[in-house]
């Protein structure tokens, strides 16, 4: 299953699994991006092990549905690719009241990989594959998570791989009898849609339009992560920076810190029920 599968190395790797027979199920926001996919499964011959469900991540509900849909349809997952990501120039919270690439780049990827558990635990070899980011940018800004002080895209999105780093910490630790390993990576820049709000700021617009141009081909990013899906590591977390194995950060592989992370995660959603039930 890959989020952000309509487009980019989402859509590429999706692709690839099903040239190697694989069942794959994408979700997207866009309907006719998630409809082309299923084009090209038919043409490939393999339109019967393709599948396409359309969620907004962003929101809490949307991921607490789409966990329920994937437990009713599938028996297992071997391989959970969470790839989802929009960026804002602009700070915008979410109709849950949070800051938006927090909602959509870790926080729904804290929820798919707790929700999903039982599925990748029902296979021989599961892999959670995050495209995070590798966490090597420094700790977590504990005073300011959602970016309510201070905020950039940039510095938002790689804030979001710290916190992904410390949720593949998190969920080894918490759940030491799993066999799922995650590989949290961080392919450098890609020549993929750059998906995001940047047409309002013309120098964002121009600097996004260089990179689309200038930016790593999207076959050469799937050749550089997929040894790490096919073969186990030494450990249950593999951190990757453009096709290369690192050391994890020290600054974001503190269990005291991943259980902090995730009690804060934990209120969050906790605080986002009392309030709909009200």
């Amino acid at each position: 299953m890959i989020t952000g599968g309509t487009d980019g190395i989402g859509r590429a790797l999706g692709l690839d699994r099903l040239d190697r027979g694989d069942h794959v199920v994408i979700v997207g926001t866009n309907r006719d991006k998630g409809e082309s996919f299923l084009a090209d499964a038919q043409r490939k011959g393999a339109r019967d092990r393709a599948d396409f469900i359309q969620a907004d991540l962003e929101l809490i509900d949307e991921n607490n549905r789409l966990v329920a849909e994937l437990e009713a349809r599938l028996d297992r997952l071997d391989l959970l690719v969470l790839g989802a990501r929009f960026q804002r120039v602009r700070r915008t919270e979410t109709a849950d009241g949070l800051e938006s690439n927090f909602a959509l780049s870790y926080l729904s990827r804290f929820m798919l990989s707790h929700g999903l558990r039982s599925l990748l635990d029902r296979t021989d070899d599961p892999v959670v594959l995050n495209f995070g980011g590798a966490g090597g940018f420094g700790a977590p800004q504990w005073d300011d998570l959602q970016q309510r002080k201070r905020y950039h895209f940039i510095a938002a999105m790689i804030h979001a791989g710290t916190l992904n780093a410390l949720l593949a910490v998190d969920l080894v630790g918490r759940y030491p009898g799993s066999r799922t390993r995650y590989v949290n990576n961080f392919p450098g820049t890609v020549a993929t849609s750059f998906a995001g709000d940047y047409h309002d700021d013309p120098v964002v617009a121009g600097q996004i339009a260089m990179l689309r141009r200038t930016a790593k081909p999207i076959a050469a990013a799937l050749t550089e992560i997929t040894p790490f899906l096919e073969a186990p590591g030494p450990g249950r977390i593999t951190a990757v920076s453009e096709g290369r194995a690192i050391p994890l950060d020290p600054a974001v592989s503190s269990p005291a810190d991943a259980t902090r992370l995730y009690q804060y995660t934990r209120e969050v959603l906790s605080t986002r029920d009392e309030v709909s039930q009200r």
